[in-house]
C-alpha cells in the first residue's frame, strides 16, 4: 500500500502548474507502466499467498486491487479533464472517443489502415471448441458483430499490434496539428472494410500475467542457468493472469463471456476505458518540437575532476564524488575509457545489474579484452526485467574474452561497482567506482545517484574481496570499512543505531537519517522505533515502499518521514549517524528491505573526506527542507502539509542550484 501510495504521487506530478503538458504525459505514462508492474509482480505474488491462506492476505489482496482501480480511474480522468485539454489548448489534437474524422483525415486513417496496419492484424474467430490465449500487456479488441442468419453472432478476438506506433499523425488541419489512436485507426478501417456486417462493438481489453520468474539455481551450472534462464524468459508472457481491464462499456453478458472464456478470477476484472495502455503516451508524437516540454538542465562539469586530462592521477591525490544526472555520467564512461587504453591498466573488474541496452562501459571492455588486459565481469541474470538484455551482453562480452560470472545460486548481486589495477613505478595500484546506481547511461540520464572514484587502499582491498567472493565463492574475511550484505551489513547498521540509542539515553546528542528507495526491514523498522523510543532524532526520506509510521505517539513521535518526486527520480541510498559529531555517512547500492540484507550481495561504501560529507549533508538538508514537491508523510501514507512551507521551488531544482557554484 505504501507502494501504491508513491504512485499515487506520482500521479500528482502531472498536474502541477510548473510542467509542460509533455512532461505532464510522461508522468501520467510512468504512472501506468508502474501500474502495470504492480499488476505483474506484487498483486500476483498477493494472489498467490492468498490462495495459500485467505484469511492473512485476502483482506490485503482485495484493498490493493481497490487501491489499483481508483488510481487508474483517477488517471483517466487527470488526461480528460487536464492534460489533453492542454494538449489541445497547444495546438495538437488527439482524436478519440466517438469523435468524428474530418473527410481528409478520413482518407488518411483509410490509407494508413490499408498501407500500415492492415497486414498486421490476426483476427480470431472465437468458437466453443476455440480457446484463445491473450499475452502478457498486449492490447486486443472484443468485437461483438452481427453476422446474420448464416453465421449468427460472433466474437472475435483482434490484436492490437504491439508493433506499430500506438498514434500516428495526420495532416495540420485548422491551425492546429492531429494525431490518432491506432485502436481507431482499426475501428475505422475493419468497419469500412468489412462494410456488409453489423458491428455491435468494439471493446478493449488486456491482461497482465504474473511475470515473477522464480528460477532457482541449484547446482550453480553457470551455462545450465543460462538456459534456465532464457525458457523462463519464453514462459514469462504464459503466466496466470492478474489482472484483466475491459471497456467499461462493455455489455454483461460480454464481460461474463470474457469471465469465462479468459478463466478469471471476478477480483481480477477492471472496468476501465476505452483506451488501456497510457503507458504508450511516452510515444506520443510531438510535431511542434521540444517546445512542450520542460528545458533540461544542462549537465555540470565536475569543478575539479574536469581538470585533469588523467583520471588515475588525480583520483590517487583524493576521492571525487558525483551526483548523477546533475552531473554528467560521462565521467564513468571516461574512467573505463581511460583504462582501455592506459597500457599500465592490467586489470579491470565490474559488476552488472542492468545493462544498457546500447553499452559503451561494456564496449569498452569487450575492447580492453581485446587489447590484452584481464577482464572480469560478474553480470546478474536475475535482474527482473532486464533478463534478456543482460544475456546479450554477457554473450557479447563471453565471445570477445571477457571472464563472465554468472548469478550466484539464490541470491541477487545488486552491487554496483568496479576496480581497476594499474602498474605504477613498479607497484600495483588500484583504483575503485563505488555506486548507487547501475552501470547504465541510460538510466544515468532519470535517476540522481551518487559515484565516489577512490584509491583508498582500505575500500580498494576490500572491494577486490567481494569480487574474489563473486569470481570464486571463497568466503572473504570480516569487512571493517564497507557494510557488505550477506557478511554482516545487518548487524553493522544495528550496531550504529544502538550507538545512537545509548547516546540518547545518556543525554547527549544523537541522530540518525536514512535516505532509502525502501525501508520495511523488521529488524531495522523495530530498532527505528527504539531509537525513536529512546528520543534519538530519527528523518527519513523513502520514495516508495516505508513500513515505518512516524508520529504515532509513544511508538515514533522523534521519526519524520518525508518523499521526494520531481523529474529525476531519487534512487541513491544515504546513512547518515551522528557519532558524538563525527557524522558517519556511508551511501551504497542497498535499500533497508528483507532481499537486500538477506538475499542480496549489496555494497555500502563509507565517506571519508569531511569535504564530501559536507557536500552530503547538504544535499540531505535540502532533501529536507519544506518545499513543494517534498511530502511530509503521515502514519496512514497520507501528506500532510508542511507548516509555515512557503517555499515553492523543488528539492531537485535547489541541489542542481547549489552544485552550479561549488
Amino acid at each position: 500500500m505504501s507502494w501504491l501510495a508513491f504512485n499515487k504521487r506520482v500521479l500528482q506530478e502531472a498536474q502541477f502548474r510548473d510542467l509542460k503538458v509533455y512532461d505532464k504525459l510522461k508522468f501520467v505514462a510512468i504512472h501506468a507502466s508502474n501500474l502495470d508492474e504492480f499488476a505483474r509482480v506484487r498483486l500476483a505474488a498477493l494472489e498467490e499467498m492468498a490462495a495459500a491462506d485467505s484469511a492473512a492476505y485476502g483482506a490485503m489482496l482485495a484493498a490493493a486491487r481497490t487501491e489499483v482501480f481508483k488510481q487508474g480511474a483517477a488517471a483517466r480522468d487527470v488526461l480528460e479533464r487536464s492534460v489533453l485539454p492542454e494538449l489541445d489548448e497547444n495546438g495538437i489534437h488527439l482524436y478519440r472517443g466517438e469523435e468524428k474524422l474530418s473527410s481528409a483525415h478520413y482518407d488518411e486513417v483509410m490509407h494508413i489502415f490499408m498501407s500500415k496496419v492492415l497486414s498486421y492484424l490476426q483476427p480470431v474467430i472465437i468458437t466453443p471448441k476455440k480457446t484463445v490465449f491473450l499475452e502478457d500487456r498486449a492490447l486486443y479488441f472484443l468485437v461483438d458483430v452481427d453476422a446474420g442468419r448464416r453465421l449468427h453472432d460472433l466474437k472475435i478476438i483482434l490484436n492490437i499490434p504491439g508493433q506499430l506506433p500506438r498514434f500516428f499523425s495526420l495532416s495540420p488541419e485548422d491551425g492546429k496539428e492531429w494525431v490518432v489512436y491506432v485502436d481507431d485507426i482499426i475501428r475505422t478501417g475493419v468497419q469500412s472494410l468489412f462494410a456488409g456486417f453489423s458491428f455491435r462493438g468494439f471493446y478493449s481489453i488486456k491482461i497482465n500475467r504474473n511475470a515473477d520468474l522464480n528460477l532457482e539455481d541449484e547446482n550453480g551450472d553457470p551455462s545450465g542457468f543460462r538456459e534456465q534462464m532464457q525458457r523462463g524468459l519464453d514462459l514469462r508472457s504464459k503466466g496466470n493472469p492478474s489482472r484483466f481491464q475491459y471497456d467499461a462499456q462493455m455489455p454483461p453478458g460480454l464481460v461474463d463471456f470474457c469471465y469465462r472464456q479468459f478463466q478469471l478470477e471476478a477480483g481480477e476484472m477492471a472496468p476501465t476505458g476505452r483506451y488501456l495502455n497510457n503507458s504508450d503516451f511516452f510515444g506520443l508524437p510531438h510535431p511542434r518540437g521540444k517546445t512542450l516540454w520542460q528545458e533540461k538542465w544542462p549537465s555540470l562539469r565536475h569543478p575539479s575532476l574536469s581538470l585533469y586530462g588523467n583520471y588515475f592521477e588525480a583520483i590517487a591525490a583524493r576521492d571525487y564524488l558525483l551526483h548523477f544526472p546533475y552531473q554528467t555520467y560521462d565521467y564513468v564512461l571516461v574512467f573505463f575509457n581511460l583504462a582501455v587504453l592506459d597500457p599500465d591498466v592490467t586489470e579491470i573488474m565490474a559488476t552488472f545489474y542492468r545493462v544498457a541496452p546500447d553499452s559503451h562501459i561494456v564496449n569498452a571492455l569487450i575492447s580492453a579484452a581485446k587489447n590484452g588486459k584481464k577482464v572480469k565481469a560478474f553480470v546478474e541474470l536475475k535482474a527482473r526485467f532486464d533478463e534478456a538484455n543482460n544475456l546479450h551482453w554477457s554473450a557479447k562480452m563471453e565471445k570477445a574474452g571477457v571472464a563472465i560470472t554468472y548469478s550466484i545460486p539464490n541470491i541477487k548481486v545488486h552491487a554496483k561497482a568496479a576496480l581497476i589495477k594499474r602498474r605504477e613505478k613498479g607497484r600495483e595500484n588500484k583504483y575503485a567506482f563505488f555506486g548507487t546506481g547501475n552501470f547504465n547511461e541510460k538510466t544515468a540520464g532519470m535517476y540522481a545517484d551518487m559515484g565516489l572514484f577512490t584509491a583508498n587502499k582500505n575500500l580498494c582491498n576490500e572491494l577486490e574481496a567481494v569480487f574474489q567472493y563473486l569470481y570464486t565463492r571463497k568466503q572473504p574475511g570480516a569487512f571493517q570499512h564497507l557494510l557488505v550484505s550477506q557478511f554482516g551489513s545487518l548487524e553493522k547498521f544495528i550496531g550504529l543505531i544502538d550507538h545512537e540509542i545509548e547516546q540518547a539515553k545518556q543525554g547527549k546528542p544523537s541522530g540518525i537519517t536514512v535516505k532509502v528507495n525502501n525501508l520495511e526491514e523488521e529488524t531495522l523498522v523495530n530498532k527505528l522505533y527504539e531509537a525513536s523510543q529512546a528520543g534519538v532524532p530519527v528523518k527519513l526520506c523513502v520514495r516508495s515502499i516505508c513500513r515505518v509510521k512516524p508520529g504515532v505517539p509513544h511508538l515514533s513521535d522523534n521519526i519524520q518521514l518525508v518523499r521526494v518526486v520531481g523529474r529525476y527520480l531519487e534512487h541513491s541510498r544515504v546513512f547518515i549517524f551522528h557519532n558524538e559529531g563525527r557524522n558517519d555517512i556511508f551511501l551504497g547500492s542497498a535499500d533497508w528491505m528483507s532481499r537486500n540484507l538477506h538475499s542480496r550481495v549489496e555494497v555500502v561504501f563509507p565517506l571519508y573526506d569531511e569535504t564530501l560529507k559536507k557536500q552530503v549533508l547538504d544535499f540531505i538538508a535540502i532533501q529536507f527542507a519544506p518545499a513543494e514537491k517534498t511530502q511530509l508523510q503521515s502514519a496512514d501514507l497520507e501528506a500532510l502539509p508542511w507548516p509555515g512551507c512557503t517555499q515553492q521551488y523543488c528539492a531537485q531544482e535547489a541541489f542542481y542550484n547549489y552544485l552550479q557554484v561549488q
